[in-house]
């Protein structure tokens, strides 16, 4: 199983540099951005207090179709808690690959309000490892990787014709006493 995760986690690493790679080759002959099929973008975090979280998720993707569209990226985060003398930094590496399905392209042409806006539904499976000393709490050295199932939707909002700024609201599927998330999950994410 251990080994499995590895290859899914490698994987989504050589899935993310050869979107990179053809984006970049079919960057130059669609210069508009419409019609395009790679994209890429990705979420970046800070908290900072008696919990500091720094992350750093990017991702590249491609649309199969133009309400479909599949995307993987790896994932790091550097992670510290202390509270009343209980004081550890830890970091926090793995893999993310993600479906998504435009429900509704743009609000405009259901409601028109001016709101360009699309509404799309999320599916995400995270493989993360941890060190089993700040996360397991069963005493054993060393790292396990956690699964995460993640589902959920969003609105994603155009700022330009090749950006757009993606809020999601999402559930982990999977939450265990292990788990980095509860329940529900707010994201915020640019895709380029």
């Amino acid at each position: 199983m251990l080994l499995r995760i590895k290859k899914l986690a490698v994987a989504s690493v050589l899935f993310f540099l050869v979107l990179m790679s053809l984006a970049a080759r079919t960057e130059e002959g669609d210069r508009s951005g419409k019609g395009r099929r790679y994209f890429f973008g990705g979420n970046f975090g800070l908290q900072f207090g008696s919990i500091t979280n720094i992350e750093v998720s990017p991702i590249a993707g491609y649309r199969l179709l133009p309400w479909f569209s599949i995307a993987s990226g790896p994932k790091y985060q550097l992670y510290g808690e202390n509270y009343a003398g209980f004081k550890f930094s830890t970091h926090i590496y793995g893999a993310r690959a993600f479906a998504r399905i435009m429900v509704i392209g743009d609000f405009d042409k259901v409601i028109p309000l001016g709101f360009h806006g699309g509404l799309f539904a999320h599916v995400e499976y995270e493989v993360l490892s941890l060190e089993r000393q700040y996360f397991d709490l069963t005493g054993i050295e060393g790292r396990f990787w956690l699964k995460s199932v993640l589902v959920g939707g969003g609105i994603s909002q155009p700022l330009s014709e090749r950006v757009s700024a993606n809020i999601m609201l999402l559930w982990n599927l999977n939450e265990t006493p292990n788990s980095l998330y509860r329940n529900p999950i707010f994201r915020f994410g640019i895709n380029f």
